[in-house]
């Protein structure tokens, strides 16, 4: 559900936009809102940015969290419930050496990780010290790619402000080039005409500024800081079940533990979907 409402989200600021800059008189959209000198301005200062603020494997992080946005649904947390009391079961009939053939059949990378450092670490203590160590370095390069797009929604409206001073040396300097006749009405009227319309093609690069920074780069940021909470709550519930089934506990103990980190309307949710036992 979360891919399903970035899209509507997108279609919504679409749909915003056309209604905010189509002249309902005339029947026709304004042109003035197209401007690919300010559109190059914005996007390409904001880019160059980017790239002088960060490493180019982090520049990557601006097409990997489009991705994780509008393409990449976040797993259910409820599947992790059903695996680990399943491998609960499976490590009392079988022991814990008959895992390695679930780790072969899971795509989840995470819990495949889990279920192999089970097996590798044979203290409790050590075996939770490297689990959170995985989940921080995790949380850590997903932070990074949020401050990406942080960074580049304050630096959107900044380039829009300097393209619009851009648009205004250049009308100034460009109109005050020839004298104007103070008793020519007509010829101030043009002038004060043209003055306008190259006020408002100027301010059109304001216009991308604070439209990309707070329509595409903020959400975007949010909805990231919201995918990578879910996602480390995911895999502190997987932590939790390796660790549980590492001590040996029986597999209703290990689900009542993980049951912990749903909420109460999910809990009875899952109750009424859970065998009988």
């Amino acid at each position: 559900m979360s891919k399903l409402a970035s899209v509507f989200g997108l279609f919504a600021a679409i749909a915003i936009l056309g209604l905010g800059t189509y002249d309902f008189d005339k029947l026709v959209f304004i042109d003035a809102f197209l401007n690919w000198q300010a559109l190059a301005v914005v996007l390409g200062g904001t880019f160059a940015a980017v790239l002088m603020n960060y490493p180019m494997k982090q520049v990557g992080c601006v097409f990997k969290g489009f991705f994780h946005v509008f393409i990449k649904e976040v797993r259910n947390k409820h599947d992790v419930i059903e695996q680990m009391v399943e491998m609960s079961y499976v490590v009392k009939r079988k022991g814990i050496v008959a895992l390695e053939q679930f780790i072969e059949e899971t795509d989840d990378h995470f819990m495949k990780v889990a279920v192999s450092d089970m097996l590798i670490y044979s203290r409790q203590d050590e075996l939770e010290n490297a689990l959170s160590a995985r989940i921080a370095s995790t949380r850590y390069h997903q932070q990074q790619c949020i401050d990406v797009y942080s960074n580049m929604a304050a630096y959107a409206p900044a380039f829009g402000m300097l393209g619009t001073v851009m648009g205004l040396i250049i009308m100034m300097t460009t109109q005050g080039a020839s004298a104007i006749d103070p008793f020519d009405s007509e010829g101030t009227s043009d002038m004060m005409s043209s003055l306008l319309t190259g006020m408002g093609l100027a301010l059109v690069t304001t216009f991308y500024g604070v439209l990309f920074a707070n329509f595409f780069f903020l959400p975007i940021a949010g909805k990231l800081q919201v995918l990578s909470d879910e996602e480390t709550m995911r895999s502190e519930m997987i932590v939790q079940g390796v660790l549980s089934i590492h001590q040996d506990d029986k597999p209703l103990l290990v689900r009542e533990k993980l049951m912990m980190f749903m909420t109460q309307k999910q809990r009875e949710i899952l109750d009424r979907e859970a065998p009988e036992v």
